[in-house]
């Protein structure tokens, strides 16, 4: 299916898209850029998409999940590489012009008990404008990133990472500030 979708002329291919993502409840400020194979999708929630976000799976395909009642919310010039998860039980919301690495997985739940006397944990997750999150990175309940900021690759995100620094390691810790000039943007 996918090696015929990449040979459709751009309008039928364009179609194709707008229809994969309305008929999962989508709602797109503009068509999304697919390059590779489309997102597995499945939405009872709400599934807001900005313009100029970019999915990127030549390799292995993105896997978008939106509970009912859950919000997941990608902001304008976003990148997502490949293999990505998302799973939205609550509301995870993603900043304009932030950079996702490969085999990334974001999840504002802990699914499953610990333990009898601990509850599944669920809290929002928030990453800022213009962060960049390296490959196999684990974003989890209740994280928060600010902008700016990098997560460097392989990390696991638990708690607050504040704004313009670079943050590594399990779970992930500042390791450095980050000086930013207003209004950069990462190219």
């Amino acid at each position: 299916m996918n090696s015929v979708f990449n040979l459709l002329p751009w309008r039928f291919r364009n179609n194709f898209i707008k229809w994969h993502f309305e008929r999962n409840g989508a709602n797109l400020e503009a068509l999304p850029i697919i390059i590779g194979l489309m997102p597995q999708l499945e939405n009872e929630g709400n599934l807001h998409i900005a313009a100029n976000v970019s999915f990127r799976a030549v390799r292995l395909r993105h896997r978008i999940r939106v509970w009912k009642t859950a919000s997941l919310n990608i902001g304008e010039n976003v990148f997502l590489n490949d293999g990505i998860n998302i799973c939205a039980t609550l509301n995870i919301s993603i900043g304009d012009h932030a950079k996702i690495g490969d085999q990334t997985y974001i999840y504002d739940s802990d699914f499953h008990q610990v333990s009898p006397d601990a509850p599944v944990r669920q809290a929002q997750v928030s990453i800022g404008n213009n962060v960049w999150i390296g490959a196999n990175s684990m974003v989890l309940a209740g994280a928060s990133i600010g902008d700016n900021s990098v997560v460097a690759a392989g990390s696991v995100v638990t708690g607050s990472i504040p704004a313009n620094c670079l943050a590594a390691g399990s779970p992930a810790k500042v390791i450095r500030t980050l000086t930013i000039p207003e209004g950069w943007v990462r190219p």
